[in-house]
C-alpha cells in the first residue's frame, strides 16, 4: 500500500502546555476529510498547525514524506492552502482581484498576476458557481457567494492540500449543502485533499470520504461508516448523556 500524502505522527497541540496530544492520522488526495469535535477541543489550532501558521509541540506531519520543518515557506505555500473560518471583507474590493490575491506564490514584486493566471481566476469562478462576478464588490457579496470566492482564492493558490476552519459555520441550509458539495466535487474532479472543520455531522457522514473525531479522550479517525459502527462518535460528547443515533446521524 502507499504512503498517504499527508501523515500526522503523535502530534501535541498547544503553546506553554498541550492542549491536545496523540494525533495519529492520513489523508490522500481526490479524498474530502472532515474533522469533527465539540467547542473548543483543538481543531482551529490542528488546521492551523498543519498550514505551518502555528507550531506544535510534539510529534511531526509529512506531506509527500518530506517533514514540513523542511519545507521553506515558498515551497509551502505550494503545498497547503488555508481559508479561515471568517475571512475579513474588504469594500470597494473587486471579486476579481479578491481571488487573484491567491496566486501571491507566483506574482510578480508588484504583486501583480501574469495573463495565465488571470484566464486561471476567470475560470475558477465560473468552476465555483461565480460566473459574470468578477467585477462585482467583493464587500457586498453575500455569505454563501463571499465563501465560495474564498474558496476559489485558495484554488487559484494551486495547492494539492486544502484545509478549511469551518467553511459553513454561518451559512444557511441550503448554502451549507452548496458549499460542501462544490468541496466533494473539487476533491474528486481536481484530485485535491481537502480537510474542514465542521459541526454538520450529517453532512460529513453523507458526503465525505474520511472522518477525524477529536473526541473528549482520545482522537480517532476512519470511513463515517468505520466510525459509526465502531461507536467513535459517542466520545464527542462524554458525561452529557447524548448519544449518537445511527439512523439520524445525529445526537439525541
Amino acid at each position: 500500500m502507499n504512503q498517504a500524502n499527508l501523515i500526522l505522527n503523535s502530534l501535541s497541540l498547544g503553546y506553554d502546555k498541550d492542549i491536545y496530544s496523540r494525533i495519529s492520522a492520513s489523508a490522500n488526495y481526490g479524498e474530502m476529510v472532515a474533522l469533527v469535535g465539540p467547542n473548543g477541543i483543538g481543531k482551529s489550532t490542528l488546521l492551523k498547525s498543519i498550514a505551518a501558521i502555528q507550531s506544535f509541540r510534539s510529534g511531526e506531519i509529512l506531506i509527500d514524506a518530506k517533514n514540513i520543518s523542511a519545507i521553506s515557506q515558498k515551497v509551502l505555500s505550494t503545498l497547503i492552502s488555508f481559508v479561515p473560518s471568517q475571512s475579513p471583507k474588504a469594500l470597494n474590493l473587486s471579486v476579481f482581484d479578491m481571488v487573484s490575491s491567491g496566486c501571491f506564490n507566483r506574482s510578480n514584486w508588484l504583486g501583480e498576476a501574469n495573463e495565465e493566471d488571470k484566464a486561471l481566476v476567470m475560470e475558477t469562478l465560473d468552476r465555483v458557481g461565480l460566473d459574470g462576478f468578477a467585477f462585482r464588490d467583493s464587500g457586498r457579496l453575500s455569505d454563501g457567494e463571499f465563501q465560495r470566492a474564498a474558496i476559489a482564492r485558495s484554488l487559484v493558490q494551486k495547492s494539492g492540500i486544502m484545509l478549511l476552519d469551518e467553511p459553513t459555520a454561518f451559512l444557511d441550509i441550503e448554502n451549507k449543502l452548496v458549499v460542501t458539495r462544490l468541496l466533494a466535487k473539487l476533491a474528486k474532479e481536481e484530485k485535491r485533499c481537502i480537510i474542514f472543520s465542521t459541526h454538520d455531522l450529517q453532512l460529513a457522514i453523507k458526503l465525505c470520504d474520511r472522518i477525524w473525531l477529536m473526541g473528549r479522550d482520545h482522537f480517532t479517525e476512519g470511513s463515517p461508516l468505520d466510525l459509526i459502527e465502531n461507536g467513535a462518535f459517542d466520545s464527542m460528547f462524554k458525561d452529557s448523556g447524548l448519544k449518537f443515533d445511527k439512523t439520524l446521524y445525529t445526537f439525541i
